[in-house]
């Protein structure tokens, strides 16, 4: 009876610590969880502004430390595909080190559909021109960003000179 018992014991702790696996990789699996751009913006602003060095892994994707200066940790989060197939690339997060220091920095670049300007106004009605190529380089950006939220954050949608229709790179940043 001593060995059996021993025995079921060691399988339901088995038992468990796998149950218990699964559960904690599909709560990793789930802090991100974006249907489209646009819920993937609303996900990411909302945790960005509360984002610091000693926070990181609170953050809804899983970034990975790749530089610092003295001031900054630059981080680069996997590209990600969104329900509606758009993949999320060039992840890219800088945090200061100083509580006091720069606002928390996140840029991405969309790929695998394209994202008009018009498409980006239904959602964000009152953004502003802010930048405009010089004819130095086709890369040269055109953005568009929009007003300061309640906590001052902003979103940045730029679109390069050589492909000027599409949605290249969103910056979700706070107005200094």
């Amino acid at each position: 009876m001593g060995v059996g018992m021993i025995k079921i014991t060691r399988q339901s702790k088995l038992s468990v610590m796998l149950l218990a696996g699964f559960f904690i990789s599909g709560l990793v699996e789930a802090k991100m969880q974006a249907n489209d751009i646009w819920s993937f913006v609303a996900q990411m602003r909302s945790s960005v502004k509360s984002l610091s060095v000693q926070a990181i892994h609170n953050a809804p994707l899983a970034f990975k430390l790749k530089g610092q200066n003295e001031y900054i940790n630059f981080y680069r989060a996997d590209g990600i595909r969104l329900n509606d197939a758009l993949l999320i690339n060039d992840i890219e997060l800088r945090l200061s080190k100083s509580p006091d220091g720069m606002a928390p920095f996140l840029s991405f670049s969309p790929q695998g559909k394209c994202i008009t300007l018009n498409e980006i106004k239904n959602h964000y009605q009152t953004i502003r021109l802010t930048d405009y190529p010089r004819g130095q380089s086709e890369n040269e950006l055109t953005s568009y960003t929009s007003p300061p939220d309640a906590n001052g954050q902003v979103i940045t949608f730029s679109f390069t000179a050589k492909n000027p229709d599409c949605l290249s790179r969103v910056i979700i940043t706070s107005e200094e």
